[in-house]
């Protein structure tokens, strides 16, 4: 079972466009980890998107909050990621996590991904996940595209303008033969 620690734009946009169902899905036996940080963004957005209110207590997430261990790399990366005391906790807190405990981060923000990156975390996006459910069969082609155009519709920043992009951004990374 490997670990999936989610930055809060991956559940909050999954909520929003009525999605969860599907994330659930492609994460299915999985440890998906739902960090304290996280969960506090996701609370502070519930006035303004109440699609997000019932995800920290949805038993599919793992609650997790950060150790003594992990403290360390929490201060760097937020250091790094800057933002203020309310911004970047939660990409700092899955960088931080992952960085000791092993998995996949899953964040959609290019900054994060790349710091993760060159520190030899796994990290991937949103749009790494749905190819990933495609490949295991367990999305088709028109869903996955659905999918891509409601995370947009929330006003979602991806790579791709649309669903019916998907394919050639996958095969332009490498993600499809």
């Amino acid at each position: 079972m490997t670990n999936i620690a989610f930055d809060t734009t991956v559940l909050s946009h999954f909520a929003s466009a009525g999605r969860l169902d599907e994330l659930k899905a492609l994460t299915a036996g999985e440890d998906c980890i739902l960090l304290g940080e996280v969960r506090v963004e996701l609370v502070k957005g519930v006035a303004d998107h109440p699609s997000l209110g019932g995800i920290s207590a949805d038993p599919w997430l793992h609650p997790v909050e950060l150790e003594l261990k992990e403290l360390a790399a929490f201060a760097s990366y937020k250091g790094e990621l800057g933002g203020g005391p309310g911004r970047n906790n939660g990409e700092a807190a899955v960088l931080a996590w992952v960085s000791v405990n092993g998995g996949i981060a899953i964040i959609d923000e290019e900054v994060g991904r790349n710091i993760g990156l060159r520190d030899g975390i796994e990290v991937h996006g949103s749009l790494w996940l749905v190819i990933r459910g495609l490949k295991n069969k367990l999305l088709d082609r028109a869903t996955a595209e659905g999918i891509i155009d409601d995370l947009i519709s929330t006003g979602m920043r991806l790579p791709v303008t649309s669903g019916a992009d998907l394919f050639a951004w996958a095969y332009g990374q490498g993600l499809l033969p």
